[in-house]
């Protein structure tokens, strides 16, 4: 893997610090609440059983890694399934004095009252936290806030409907402000009795030391590609074979980002921007300047998917430098492009990845016009931003 090629300052670069747009539904792909499926993650759910049925499940759990492999569907999962228990101890002998009865799944049926009750956010034993979203801007807040994690302590203190788990899940918990990780902390400290808090993040080291060491924390990898591969199939039956292989090899294992890339046709998006480097070390302003006024002025996940693109672009071309040519996907591969790629020293490519990275964060977390965004991403790779 590439990440034993860098230090730890390095690797950061290849973390994006800007929250990602939530899940992208698609038709036969549910989002997390509503999903009864999980796909990949076999290994999580059958340690977390185990646990449960040795009545040794933690207080707090961190589920750990890339959007959009599955953490928050994980999340419901394990949700509906205590909800469902109740108050089932499975550490009690039965009064007959039989071996009480081992689960031997997490799975609930669609039809169950908790699975409708956890669909419609009506459960009253579950609570579910997200960025809040800002009506004036029409977008997500960069972060979870204090007023938003202020509202577990009380919840968690009351009685559970049905004698059994009361459960928090913090969606992008990675994206809370200090002030409201310290808020988490002080409910790790003193956590109520069959309490269960589950943190879902997409960047672990964003997470305060103090946070990470009071949860048990359980990383989520990439799907691997004939599970991505499933998953495209059911989700976007209309792409074609061709279209999900380089959707697929775009997504990096993450079928939130597949889906995202999909819907905002990634693929001409992709296209557009090769077309654009091909053209090193004279960028073509003249094209350049009125699709980027194109991609400003369409959907906010437009220039999401451009912005996602060409980090990805310019990191492949890192770790080409890093370890070879032969990490390059083939849509990479040809002449012009591979002047550009070995033009930059090592060095030169950590630096413009950074440069890039702190480019598209600083236009997101400002408002500023997604027209800069464009114009100054090429303007980095040609090295003429400082």
């Amino acid at each position: 893997m590439f990440d034993d090629f860098m230090d730890d300052e390095e690797q950061e670069l290849f973390e994006n610090d800007a929250p990602e747009t939530p899940y992208v539904s698609a038709p036969g792909l549910l989002p997390p609440r509503e999903n009864p499926d999980l796909f990949g993650h076999e290994a999580h759910e059958k340690m977390l059983l185990s646990l449960f049925n040795e009545n040794k499940l933690p207080h707090a759990l961190i589920f750990a890694g890339p959007m959009g492999v599955g953490k928050t569907t994980m999340a419901f999962r394990l949700a509906r399934f205590l909800l469902k228990e109740g108050g089932t101890d499975t550490g009690m002998d039965s009064m007959f004095g039989d071996v009480p009865a081992v689960a031997a799944s997490m799975q609930v049926a669609p039809d169950d009252p908790v699975f409708r009750k956890v669909v419609s956010g009506g459960h009253p034993d579950l609570k579910y936290i997200e960025r809040p979203f800002d009506e004036k801007r029409g977008v997500y807040k960069s972060g979870v806030d204090i007023e938003s994690i202020r509202q577990i302590p009380a919840f968690l203190r009351m009685t559970s409907a049905d004698g059994g788990w009361r459960i928090v899940i913090v969606d992008e918990a990675d994206t809370m402000t200090r002030q409201a990780q310290n808020g988490i902390l002080k409910i790790l400290e003193e956590p109520p009795a069959k309490a269960l808090l589950i943190l879902i993040c997409n960047r672990l080291g964003a997470m305060i030391p103090t946070i990470r060491s009071r949860c048990r924390t359980l990383n989520f990898s990439p799907l691997d590609a004939a599970t991505l591969t499933t998953l495209l199939k059911r989700a976007a039956p209309d792409a074609t074979s061709g279209e999900i292989s380089t959707i697929s090899m775009l997504a990096d294992g993450s079928v939130g980002r597949a889906l995202s890339l999909h819907e905002e046709k990634g693929i001409n998006t992709l296209n557009s921007i090769l077309s654009f480097l091909e053209g090193w070390p004279e960028w073509d302003w003249a094209r350049i300047h009125p699709w980027a006024d194109n991609l400003s002025k369409g959907e906010e996940k437009a220039y999401q998917s451009f912005a996602t693109l060409f980090e990805w672009t310019a990191q492949s071309f890192l770790r080409a430098k890093a370890i070879g040519p032969q990490t390059l996907a083939e849509i990479l591969k040809n002449d012009r492009l591979s002047a550009l790629q070995t033009h930059y020293s090592l060095e030169q490519w950590i630096d413009i990845c950074e440069k890039l990275k702190n480019h598209f964060i600083a236009i997101e977390n400002s408002n500023l016009d997604k027209r800069q965004g464009v114009i100054g991403a090429f303007a980095i790779l040609g090295g003429q931003i400082a």
